[in-house]
């Protein structure tokens, strides 16, 4: 395809990337993150960063891309059936699901499929967009919307605070009974193959988690974290840096722990809006089972 020319008109705030995806589908993330990088795009005659956040009259210069037909994706017939049974809530602006334990929310590297992927497929619709994400070893609560509107007004509320989440998480050993709030700061960063880590350090961005304990048996502690930031795998680096990491965590906890489990115990179990539904996502039996047998072992 020839240069075209792009002219932002209803995706003001949404980031050049983002907006780059959406517009030039099926062409790789990986291509079009490179035309950015490389300055092969410009915006407005400049070059351009990734994030930069787009607004109204901007023109885009996209250069001559050979088009790529994306891999059939697999979504059978059994995934779609399980993934319809988690959606929890639904109206015209919303779809939340209560995504199985280990389903990657998006695709990318070597995972072939994602969650935003199959409920695409299910509702016959591309306009659905992931509104945030938790990682593929966590269960629970996972927002999307329907529309580029509810999409901003969804951002806005967390930005703004306006969104509070719930997670059920179950650590080693005995919690202490005075470790009510994590308020440490996280730095993210990439190993060398890519993957992502964080870890507490003063010069990363401020976190803030809070705790509360439901229930103990002498091995472990079943916890309420409220993550009132929402930093790469905040929760997971919090309770690791009291010693208490979350149970079958894959990156976090420690490798000699005598405590095996089938699955990184932790569920994202209600979201609430400030300004719209409050919901919340039952625990999968896997969860509860593992507490059960951490219970009697004990």
């Amino acid at each position: 395809m020839p240069v075209r020319y792009i002219t932002v008109n209803d995706h003001v705030g949404q980031r050049l990337d983002n907006f780059l995806i959406r517009e030039l589908r099926p062409v790789p993330k990986r291509r079009i993150m490179q035309m950015i990088r490389r300055g092969e795009v410009r915006v407005n005659s400049k070059r351009a960063r990734v994030g930069l956040r787009l607004e109204e009259g901007d023109r885009i210069r996209v250069p001559p891309i050979v088009r790529e037909e994306p891999p059939d994706k697999d979504i059978g017939d059994s995934l779609k059936a399980h993934v319809r049974e988690r959606v929890i809530f639904e109206d015209d602006r919303l779809i939340i699901v209560n995504k199985p334990v280990g389903l990657a929310v998006h695709a990318g590297g070597t995972i072939q499929v994602g969650l935003i992927d199959v409920v695409r497929s299910i509702y016959e619709s591309d306009r659905i967009e992931l509104a945030h994400r938790i990682d593929k070893d966590t269960s629970g609560c996972v927002v999307m919307t329907r529309t580029r509107v509810a999409l901003l007004e969804v951002h806005h509320a967390f930005n703004q605070k306006l969104v509070e989440k719930h997670y059920d998480a179950i650590v080693f050993g005995q919690w202490p009974e005075n470790c009510a709030r994590i308020d440490l700061a996280i730095r993210r960063f990439s190993m060398p193959n890519g993957e992502r880590r964080a870890e507490i350090d003063s010069s990363g961005r401020e976190a803030l988690t809070e705790f509360s304990i439901k229930s103990r048996c002498p091995s472990a502690t079943w916890l309420d974290a409220v993550p009132i930031t929402g930093r790469t795998h905040q929760i997971r680096v919090h309770a690791a840096s009291t010693g208490h990491f979350v149970l079958g965590d894959p990156k976090y906890s420690r490798a000699n722990s005598s405590i095996k489990v089938p699955r990184m115990l932790l569920h994202a179990s209600s979201i609430t809006f400030a300004k719209g539904p409050r919901v919340q996502a039952p625990l999968d039996q896997s969860f509860t089972e593992c507490w059960h047998r951490l219970c009697q072992e004990d």
